[in-house]
């Protein structure tokens, strides 16, 4: 195993080759995006299994580092943070670097926090992805901050930026809460059908068998059926109920024990660690569940 640092002049098809099949390919990031101008003048690194390439990184001068990739079948085995180790020793050693920052992929907070980066609230969109930015002050020994962090932080968050709502419900679903409810008003909101919400809901239910998901929709209308939450419901119905309930009047995330998100059309309200809170709206929810009825419009259509 080792981690070299490169130079796009020199190694522009081995990094090319990597980053093609993770964010091309796998996340369907546009060629547009990939690739841009700081390549030239970045600090490269190519982490190898013997002479095979298996990930990479770039380092800015300004002491931003992004474009992190290990190949699927390399992944769960520690070469993301040899990766990460490798850059943040080269920026504090060869750089002088104090600060490392990043703009990282929601999906992948619970990795950066656990080495030690904590964030700087600021969610965005990037390649159709949500990010987050965040932090790390190097040389020494620190935990990452307890932001975003379900069942530690009690902060109530009140957010209008754009990949709020994606963004927390990435980070919340990462740490595996017992059971997500999904109290829909209106499945018109993006939210529902984005990409990345589906594959956070698909990446929490394969996380675990015992883990489940309940959804409660206010009204079904003709064509329902075509609706992307509902197929993946239909896809996985053992895992994912669905019930209809005229007073659900919200659009608001359970994460049992502790954590909401209430989501309106430019702005979020969120807690990672309010468990009075959550009894409270489980209650309900609960009710609404007893008294809710099966969607028949979707299992008319053969959703």
């Amino acid at each position: 195993m080792e981690i070299e640092t490169a130079n796009w002049k020199e190694h522009r098809d081995i990094l090319r080759a990597i980053r093609e099949r993770v964010f091309i390919q796998e996340q369907n990031v546009p060629e547009a995006m990939e690739w841009d101008a700081d390549d030239a003048n970045a600090v490269h690194f190519i982490a190898r299994d013997g002479k095979r390439p298996v990930g990479c990184a770039r380092l800015l001068s300004n002491g931003y580092f992004g474009r992190m990739a290990v190949l699927p079948e390399y992944r769960n085995q520690n070469w993301g943070t040899r990766l990460l180790r490798a850059v943040e020793h080269h920026y504090e050693k060869e750089m002088r670097g104090r600060i490392l920052r990043a703009t990282v992929q929601t999906q992948a907070y619970g990795f950066y926090h656990h080495n030690g980066f904590s964030p700087e609230t600021e969610f965005c969109w990037d390649a159709g992805i949500p990010h987050v930015r965040m932090s790390k002050v190097l040389g020494r020994s620190s935990q990452g901050s307890e932001q975003f962090i379900p069942g530690k932080d009690n902060e109530v968050y009140v957010l209008e930026q754009p990949a709020a709502a994606e963004g927390m419900l990435q980070i919340a679903s990462h740490f595996g809460p017992a059971a997500i409810h999904l109290s829909i008003a209106d499945l018109s909101h993006p939210l529902w059908s984005d990409k990345t919400t589906l594959s956070c809901f698909n990446r929490y239910l394969r996380g675990a068998r015992q883990r489940s998901i309940r959804i409660l929709i206010a009204h079904e209308y003709p064509g329902i059926a075509d609706h992307p939450l509902l197929q993946l419901q239909q896809r996985m119905s053992s895992r994912i109920q669905l019930q209809v309930h005229s007073a659900v009047n919200n659009n608001q995330v359970l994460m049992t024990p502790a954590v909401f998100i209430s989501i309106e059309r430019n702005k979020v309200t969120a807690c990672m660690n309010d468990r009075a809170t959550v009894a409270r709206q489980l209650e309900k929810f609960q009710e609404w569940w007893r008294n809710g009825q099966p969607c028949r419009e979707g299992r008319r259509l053969g959703l």
